[in-house]
């Protein structure tokens, strides 16, 4: 049976995600967000996701929520570090209860993972145990297990319709490969039903069977997305943009605070009017691009 070429473009990666879908989003922190994808979806005003930001997450899924794509959110951190110890929007939201927030720790969002792709039904821990966790998440069950009869947390699966993810390498049969950590990458992607993933560079099948102990998972569908974590970094290729998530933070931090002005400004300049990827890498402009290499 001949192979089928998987390289799509964004618009048609992007068709995938509908309203009200649950979508996991990889990276961690200020590392590998799949932004390219994830300014696509706010582009194209998708709304009620459930989002299942990746162990740790970051201004991603701060930018989903502040967007109004959000109504619930699976995630035991949102911010950006010295940037933003914790996205303005997601405070916000947690205080008005403006999305259904899902409590967890980073231990239960794995459980939670490993469960899903696994197919059972639910993973135990004890991780959570003696906190307030159940508590507030009637969805964590407290059990004895059966075989020491020790405490336990049952942490139930969760359905994922698409996982978004940003890599180093594809080839075009959507083999995927990472210079560096992928972190919880690969667990995102065998957890969801389909997976879509931005790549720096698309290689030749020699270029993968090269090093085949580095290709970590196969996407169904894989999309050029050259600087496609920007503002955040990808190992091997470039560092996070300081300035421009300093940009961010400030005015999103303004516009949770009533000055929606500079918030406003910042949407308009960096999602609004940008078309597609290669119209905002043009808006950040190539001086500063390259300022972010690595190497």
């Amino acid at each position: 049976m001949e192979r089928r070429p998987l390289v799509i473009d964004e618009e048609a990666a992007l068709d995938h995600i509908q309203s009200g879908m649950t979508i996991a989003l990889g990276g961690f922190i200020t590392a590998q967000h799949p932004m390219a994808l994830i300014r696509g979806l706010v582009r194209r005003g998708v709304k009620d996701l459930t989002v299942i930001g990746s162990v740790s997450s970051a201004l991603d899924v701060d930018l989903l929520v502040g967007c109004g794509c959000v109504r619930r959110l699976v995630t035991a951190y949102v911010g950006a570090e010295a940037a933003a110890p914790l996205g303005p929007f997601c405070k916000r939201a947690a205080e008005e209860a403006s999305i259904d927030i899902w409590e967890c720790d980073e231990i239960i969002v794995g459980a939670m993972l490993h469960a899903t792709a696994q197919g059972l039904p639910f993973f135990p821990v004890r991780g959570g145990l003696g906190t307030d966790l159940p508590v507030l998440n009637p969805d964590l069950k407290e059990f004895r297990d059966p075989v020491r009869g020790e405490p336990m947390l049952a942490v139930p699966a969760m359905h994922i319709d698409v996982a978004l993810t940003h890599a180093s390498y594809a080839d075009p049969y959507g083999n995927i490969q990472y210079e560096g950590n992928a972190f919880a990458d690969e667990l995102i992607s065998k957890a969801a039903d389909l997976t879509i993933t931005s790549v720096e560079k698309t290689v030749s099948p020699e270029h993968i069977r090269r090093d085949p102990f580095k290709t970590r998972y196969k996407a169904h569908a894989v999309v050029r997305a050259p600087f496609g974590a920007h503002p955040y970094s990808c190992h091997g290729f470039y560092v996070e943009d300081d300035q421009h998530l300093g940009e961010y933070a400030a005015a999103a931090f303004l516009a949770t605070k009533g000055d929606g002005a500079g918030w406003t400004a910042f949407r308009k300049r960096y999602l609004d009017e940008p078309g597609d990827h290669l119209a905002y890498l043009e808006c950040i402009g190539l001086r500063r691009l390259l300022s972010l290499h690595e190497f």
